[in-house]
């Protein structure tokens, strides 16, 4: 490495001696144009803090080290997780920055992105959010981080102002009641039950089994789901454990286990319809012959219900929004919901609620019920 003057630019430059690359060739970073020595150091120093540690692949470009990485991610993150990464990376990465060397990536090429991302990144030439373009950068800096490059001054869009952060809207506990009652007949009441006075999310009844509910104790244990994996799997749908909070048990009182029994006898008759075809698989929400439903079915079964039901047609994922809602307009303690929605706590709620008492947890499914199903629990 050193800085040089070009008599006949009449302007400085450095060259980096950079790690050798996969097929052991030597490789090199040659920067020119700066206006006096003081300039082309300084652009030194700051260049060999982006990519003195950096491991080069065989080509060294940024398309090249982007997939290795991929490669080696598959090894410690959740399919999930991987699938989201590489929908950044393939999609909208590697497309507009893949050609150039990884060590010509400046903040100039990252924000150009993002600004072209902003403005005509989607399909058909149309914009894309501020929140995807978020994450982009959020995944281009994990990958840079683990790559050993650090590229000062990328500019990630600001968060869309959005009061309602993505929601469609947050039912009364009268709609609840209208809803649950309109759904009544309907094949998978149960699921809908368990998502307006319960709170679960949708992979969560997906992937929920028979062997975790307790009926005659009052209690689901939600520590499975189904969930979408953009493709990263046959059929798109990938089964595991919830993250963190999420792997939680949920009390539940008389009204909820009638409705659960009720779900079980009338899927006990389709088994025994079926016979021999029936897939035994253990689902509590499943399709006639035992075979699981995909995630987004019980979105759109729910957005026709909805429609049926004469009630605002909001998101299935607002209907925790609603749970929590009603459950804090009657008196439902902040720490007994927290622990029923299954969220990550903030650290002063960690601090001050560390525990749920029993007598909490059944006061709030017993309040749910009342509430919104209208029955002594």
């Amino acid at each position: 490495m050193a800085v040089h003057f070009d008599p006949k630019r009449r302007n400085w430059y450095f060259v980096i001696d950079l790690p050798r690359g996969e097929d052991g060739k030597r490789k090199q970073m040659k920067r020119r144009g700066f206006k006096d020595e003081k300039q082309a150091i300084r652009e030194e120093g700051l260049a060999l803090k982006q990519f003195g540690k950096t491991e080069l692949a065989a080509d060294g470009s940024v398309a090249a080290e982007l997939i290795h990485w991929l490669e080696e991610r598959e090894l410690d993150v959740a399919v999930t997780t991987l699938g989201n990464y590489r929908n950044a990376v393939m999609k909208y990465i590697i497309p507009r920055l893949g050609a150039l060397q990884l060590y010509d990536l400046d903040k100039r090429a990252i924000n150009d992105l993002y600004r072209y991302l902003l403005k005509k990144g989607g399909r058909n030439g149309t914009g894309l959010s501020a929140e995807t373009v978020r994450h982009v950068h959020r995944t281009l800096k994990k990958a840079l981080q683990d790559l050993g490059i650090v590229i000062e001054g990328v500019r990630q869009p600001q968060p869309s102002e959005r009061e309602d952060r993505g929601r469609k809207g947050i039912w009364t506990a009268k709609q609840c009641t209208k809803f649950l009652t309109a759904a009544a007949n309907d094949r998978l009441y149960a699921a809908w039950v368990l998502v307006v006075v319960c709170a679960m999310r949708r992979g969560e009844l997906a992937g929920l089994k028979w062997p975790k509910l307790d009926l005659e104790s009052g209690v689901i244990y939600v520590h499975w789901q189904r969930a979408v994996a953009s493709g990263e799997v046959e059929g798109g749908v990938i089964e595991k454990e919830p993250k963190g909070k999420s792997k939680r048990s949920i009390a539940i009182g008389a009204a909820i286990t009638k409705v659960l029994l009720e779900h079980l006898r009338r899927q006990e008759k389709e088994m025994a319809e079926v016979g021999v075809l029936y897939k035994q698989r253990g689902y509590v929400f499943c399709k006639e012959d035992g075979s699981p439903y995909h995630p987004k079915y019980l979105t759109d079964r729910f957005r026709a219900l909805c429609i049926q039901a004469g009630v605002p047609v909001i998101a299935l994922h607002d209907g925790r929004h609603s749970s929590a809602t009603v459950g804090a307009d009657n008196g439902i303690p902040q720490h007994a919901m927290q622990r029923r929605l299954g969220h990550a706590q903030s650290r002063t709620t960690q601090e001050w609620y560390t525990h749920v008492l029993p007598e909490a947890e059944r006061a709030a499914a017993k309040i749910m019920e009342q509430t919104i199903l209208g029955e002594a629990a």
